[in-house]
């Protein structure tokens, strides 16, 4: 699907113009739309409110309600488009034009307005025999100018909705289907449709060479072998310097030995999301997204399983950088997996920075509600950018304290470090980060805890249930930036 910056737009048979209207702002229609005394006391003041006018023809205009005009922000348009994007699949339309004409020209707005129409109506039921597809075929946002820097923003945001829908694709498969293997063959067909991307993928055997006792530690459990995928994305020019991506893919998690408990373990199947928010990026990247950086992708892809050779708590197992490891919780492997990762991400790459995402700790619910994901990390100059771009796409971070006091709680008594905290001392989800600060040496890090955020969150027109594809846009906003 095509969605552009235009001039012009008409309602017709195949077009619905919505026109996004902040409250108290005056309304021009052409002369063949109904009329203002017929619709104007039922279109309210309440901001999200909407009111559809037809005429002959199968013509029809979609008022959407904003806030004052010195209140709109990126969300209130992004939601607009997504209403407005529902609206034009539900009357059969094959185009939507977004009129951002009573808005001031702001390339947010049309960036936004991108996002939302583009992620909007996304059907979740994947593997539905009868599973939704979008019939529209071009959107155009209108009204918002021809300035070069709101050109560029409309590509960003469809570039934005394309790896957001990559994602929760990729999230809402069930295990059975998306193993780790099988999310390796992925990555490999995403890199293979551009020049600019390449992909190499170690198996358990390489990585038992290159020492990640951590990350095979979980994955001894499982009939499925471990992956961990490596792609780089190489710029057309010199690149401006060099970023990496870490995913945690926990294609499956029942906790291990530490078993769940069965209700909403199904979920587990979400556990994967910060490697598809990794694996949306280069989806986006492969199209033509704008990145002047050299971008490696990495993806841990295990499964935690309770076999017979499943590890114990209390085993000691001995990651990548030679530290020592007691497990004192099956359940918290994704830290284990990210790890042996971020060890190769540091020795092997070498990257100006590392940005870090996983639905890490279920404590960080506890912490933000489904609101906010979390962000920690080493480089303060970098958390503040991403908390700032995170806001401006609609993906909120807050940031949790990580200091020595708190690495000092991970340190174990039989081995280097464990793997949780001991009983009592809470703050689970800087727990989880302080063990991970161990394993990135001394480059700069960021660390994203999106177990809130993931598959969970606030009703907004342009998301459904399921995967939410959380995050992708954001870092794809770190690399443009």
């Amino acid at each position: 699907m095509r969605t552009l910056l235009s001039d012009n737009a008409a309602a017709s048979r195949s077009e619905l113009h919505a026109i996004l209207v902040p409250k108290g702002a005056k309304i021009s229609l052409p002369a063949n739309a109904p009329a203002a005394r017929i619709w104007e006391a039922d279109f309210s003041d309440t901001a999200g409110s909407s009111l559809m006018l037809r005429a002959d023809g199968g013509m029809r205009w979609l008022l959407i309600r904003l806030p004052l005009s010195k209140n709109v922000c990126n969300e209130d348009v992004r939601n607009a488009a997504g209403i407005a994007r529902k609206a034009a699949e539900a009357a059969e339309k094959t185009t939507l034009s977004v009129d951002l004409g009573l808005l001031v020209n702001d390339a947010g707005f049309a960036m936004a307005a991108a996002e939302g129409a583009g992620m909007a109506s996304y059907d979740s039921g994947i593997c539905k025999s009868d599973r939704k597809k979008p019939g529209l075929k071009k959107i155009q946002i209108v009204g918002a100018g021809a300035a070069k820097a709101t050109k560029s923003a409309v590509k960003h945001g469809m570039h934005g909705a394309m790896a957001n829908l990559f994602a929760r694709d990729l999230q809402n498969l069930p295990a059975n289907i998306l193993n780790p293997k099988e999310f390796a063959k992925r990555a490999r067909k995403v890199c293979s449709s551009s020049p600019k991307l390449s992909c190499k993928v170690l198996g358990e055997k390489k990585m038992e060479e290159l020492g990640m006792g951590s990350l095979l530690g979980v994955s001894i459990g499982s009939a499925n072998e471990a992956q961990m995928v490596h792609m780089v994305y190489k710029p057309g020019g010199k690149p401006k310097g060099k970023i990496a991506l870490v995913g945690k893919g926990l294609t499956f998690d029942t906790g291990g030995i530490s078993i769940k408990p069965s209700a909403k373990m199904e979920d587990m199947k979400f556990d994967m999301s910060g490697a598809a928010a990794v694996l949306g990026v280069f989806h986006a990247l492969s199209k033509g997204a704008e990145c002047p950086y050299e971008v490696h992708g990495i993806l841990g892809c295990v499964e935690n399983m309770p076999g017979s050779k499943a590890q114990r708590p209390g085993d000691i197992v001995t990651a990548m950088n030679k530290m020592t490891i007691e497990v004192h919780n099956t359940d918290a492997e994704g830290r284990l997996v990210l790890a042996d990762c971020l060890t190769y991400t540091a020795r092997k790459i070498k990257p100006d920075c590392i940005y870090d995402m996983a639905t890490l700790t279920g404590a960080a619910i506890h912490a933000l509600g489904h609101l906010h994901s979390a962000v920690l990390g080493t480089d303060q100059k970098a958390i503040d950018r991403v908390k700032e771009l995170g806001a401006e796409v609609g993906e909120p971070l807050w940031q949790l304290p990580l200091n020595e006091d708190y690495r000092d709680l991970t340190r174990g008594k039989y081995a280097d470090l464990q793997n949780i905290y001991n009983p009592g001392e809470g703050a689970g989800t800087i727990a989880g980060a302080s063990f991970l600060s161990f394993f990135v040496d001394e480059v700069p890090w960021v660390h994203l805890d999106i177990a809130a955020t993931a598959w969970n969150g606030p009703n907004k027109s342009y998301m459904s249930y399921g995967g939410r594809g959380v995050i992708a846009r954001t870092m794809l906003a770190v690399l443009r930036d």
